[in-house]
């Protein structure tokens, strides 16, 4: 067995931690080509198309994105010890704000639709700053199409979390029994603090049998971010999203867009076995 890696970042979370760090399931894989409707807020945008093609659970995907009004929150310290890191006051941009590039895990709260989504957006001067998406009351400014992946019988369902005191997503089965297909397979995987990300995107193919994939869904944190180009970032508290990521022969790239707590973005590919996750990570794997 191989050794998980020590790490020269790290943060200390309220509860005892689990032992299992990597939680998964798999099952037949669904796509879907949809459109984003100008005028809807981005949580019904993305819940009412996917909930009428029968995908419970997955992720979605979605760029140059027109955007009437933009509401989120960035990356912040903890402010007492119950947490080992926080959001800011919520934020928000005027009309004309392009989002670049986003990812969103689509699961279900309380029974209901949810969607969890960090972005990369410009303002009207053309300004990079990112963040996690407020779904409820950022608008959509214009028809823009965006893909689906995922699974009808599992979904992303929150729990509440005692190691870091927070409700996350779960991969949750719907059925009670899965559903078995000769065909391709999706993943739908939530990553525990202090994995590195790249290793924990390999042991998730692993578990499945997967020698090769695409990564993606990506949303999630990790602590600060060491590259493979030698750059390392200090932030304790990031929001990221994996831009392009992919498996092959067992062996990951993640190619990632990371949001610091003053909204900078930094963008680049992460080094093997330096980057761990801070609180979760929300996986989707495309099975090749």
């Amino acid at each position: 067995m191989q050794a998980a890696p020590r790490f020269s970042r790290t943060v200390r979370h309220p509860g005892a931690p689990d032992p299992q760090r990597i939680v998964s399931l798999a099952g037949p894989a669904m796509q879907l080509d949809f459109t984003l409707e100008a005028g809807r807020n981005l949580r019904d945008a993305i819940s009412i198309p996917l909930s009428r093609a029968g995908l419970e659970g997955g992720t979605v995907r979605f760029g140059q994105l027109a955007i009437s009004q933009l509401h989120f929150l960035m990356p912040a310290l903890a402010v007492d010890d119950q947490h080992a890191a926080f959001y800011s006051a919520p934020q928000a941009m005027e009309e004309g704000t392009l989002i670049d590039y986003a990812c969103a895990t689509y699961g279900r709260k309380d029974g209901e639709p949810f969607v969890h989504c960090h972005a990369v957006w410009r303002d009207r001067q053309g300004q990079r700053q990112g963040g996690h998406l407020m779904m409820e009351k950022t608008l959509v400014g214009a028809d823009t199409p965006a893909q689906a992946w995922g699974l009808h019988d599992a979904t992303m369902a929150t729990r509440y979390d005692p190691e870091t005191n927070f409700t996350l997503f779960y991969p949750t089965r719907l059925a009670e029994q899965a559903v078995t297909s000769t065909g391709k397979r999706v993943v739908l995987a939530r990553i525990r603090p202090d994995q590195d990300l790249t290793m924990a995107v390999e042991a998730a193919c692993a578990e499945h049998g997967m020698a090769n994939a695409i990564v993606r869904g990506s949303v999630g944190s990790i602590i600060g971010a060491e590259f493979d180009d030698g750059r390392v970032l200090e932030d304790r508290a990031t929001e990221i999203l994996i831009r392009a990521g992919e498996v092959r022969q067992g062996r990951a790239r993640l190619e990632i867009g990371l949001i610091n707590p003053q909204g900078q973005v930094c963008e680049g590919v992460l080094a093997r076995g330096c980057n761990p996750v801070l609180i979760c990570f929300e996986l989707v794997l495309q099975e090749l």
